[in-house]
């Protein structure tokens, strides 16, 4: 019997948390039957343990520290903290979103055997990074996209709360723009959601015929004080217009919605296209989800999201590789590193022309989600998945089974997080 130990933020309402369920579930469906697969529950930042994790999962969720090494060890996190645990060793990650990483991540993706990334983007950042640092990659990189679930992205009679948006939302043409808002002064968050904001006020300011903007956003909580930052970071880019202005209208859906809520906001009539200024994505899992719903998306034709959107088929902003902000710098996010910043005088002109041109852009939204439900559902992905598991089995062959080793110390996650009930959903609110 072969020990198999997946460590990840499995219970995190996180880009990483909704990746390390994919991979999960992926390797229970596909596993050999000699594989007996155990689960470490980490955290993710201050991310809340909110996500119902299925039943199945909690029983095979093991404490720390280990006792023994693994035959095979899945880390899901990012490469600095990928640690050679097991007698082979599958790091996933999707890496960072400047064009180039620290260093000392080779080094640490070369500790794995294999090194699974979601998107072209992120295994081109690594090689450049190595390329400029006369590293030698060795462990085997494998783009192994992330996917959305087609049978929820395809129920549209959802009954959820957001019904809130017929009461509230006056405007019969609305934006949605969907991320967490991140470190950083205005235009300079990684999601640039105060740049769609400016540019949003900057465009349809003084204007008789409004759209109202839905920004479904959070920083790393979903507290009642996050929420009152995000409204005070709102009012401040308001603030910078001058008092005797008109502005459109902002509403702010703050905290967590599960697939099929999100579902049912993406499909909502009010709702007629998505909006990103990202400055960079790993993968841009909310670009995809909306992508499938057949509306348009405006959006930076670069990084992660490159993969399943096709310039052709949405409103691709222009832009430039521009050096990452100080403001927005992290651990990850090195000196040096570029990210991409979109041609604003465009962006607004986008918005302009996605209201004016509709049924243009919608008959290349229909092209755009044909290619995504041909591509990127779970059915899809499942294929490259077959393949993964094959090579691990091709690798794995000859190593023979447990030994008793002495381990690295992991941090152990609270227990009683990952038992947290799922929060209220949130409600709509003009801000």
């Amino acid at each position: 019997m072969r020990t198999v130990i997946i460590s990840s933020p499995l219970a995190t309402q996180s880009g990483y948390g909704h990746h390390a369920r994919e991979v999960i579930s992926n390797f229970f469906n596909k596993k050999p039957e000699d594989w007996d697969i155990k689960l470490l529950s980490m955290p993710w930042g201050h991310t809340p343990f909110t996500y119902p994790i299925p039943m199945e999962w909690h029983q095979r969720i093991i404490p720390l520290p280990l006792k023994q090494a693994p035959d095979i060890w899945v880390q899901i996190t990012v490469p600095n903290e990928f640690q050679s645990v097991g007698k082979f060793n599958i790091g996933v990650t999707a890496g960072t979103e400047g064009d180039i990483c620290p260093k000392e991540w080779i080094d640490h993706i070369n500790k794995m055997q294999i090194t699974i990334v979601p998107s072209q983007f992120t295994k081109e950042v690594f090689e450049r990074t190595a390329k400029q640092h006369n590293k030698t990659i060795t462990t085997d990189i494998q783009v192994v996209s992330e996917y959305f679930d087609e049978t929820t992205y395809d129920d549209k009679n959802v009954t959820t709360n957001v019904s809130v948006i017929d009461q509230q939302v006056k405007e019969s043409f609305a934006f949605l723009s969907v991320g967490h808002w991140l470190q950083g002064k205005i235009g300079e968050d990684r999601k640039n959601i105060s740049g769609v904001i400016h540019c949003f006020f900057n465009t349809f300011k003084n204007k008789k015929n409004k759209p109202a903007l839905i920004i479904k956003t959070s920083g790393a909580t979903y507290s009642v004080t996050d929420r009152m930052s995000i409204e005070k970071k709102i009012n401040e880019i308001r603030n910078t217009f001058p008092k005797n202005t008109t502005l459109p209208s902002i509403y702010l859906l703050h905290g967590d919605l599960t697939n099929k809520e999100m579902n049912a906001l993406y499909n909502h009539p009010k709702i007629k296209a998505m909006v990103s200024f990202t400055k960079a994505e790993g993968f841009g899992r909310p670009l995809l989800e909306f992508s499938s719903i057949g509306k348009p998306v405006i959006s930076p034709h670069y990084s992660g999201q490159k993969d399943f959107l096709k310039q052709e088929f949405i409103c691709a902003l222009p832009g430039e590789l521009t050096p990452i902000h100080s403001s927005a710098k992290n651990d990850f996010l090195i000196e040096g590193a570029k990210w991409f910043s979109v041609d604003y005088g465009y962006a607004s002109r986008m918005f302009i022309d996605t209201m004016k041109n509709y049924k243009k852009w919608l008959e290349l939204a229909k092209r755009q989600r044909y290619f995504v439900r041909s591509n990127f559902t779970s059915t899809a992905i499942s294929k490259q998945y077959d393949n993964i598991m094959k090579l691990i089995t091709e690798k794995t062959n000859d190593i023979p089974q447990q030994v008793s080793l002495k381990l690295p110390k992991l941090k152990l996650s609270n227990s009683e997080e990952k038992s947290t009930p799922k929060i209220k959903l949130p409600k709509l609110q003009k801000v």
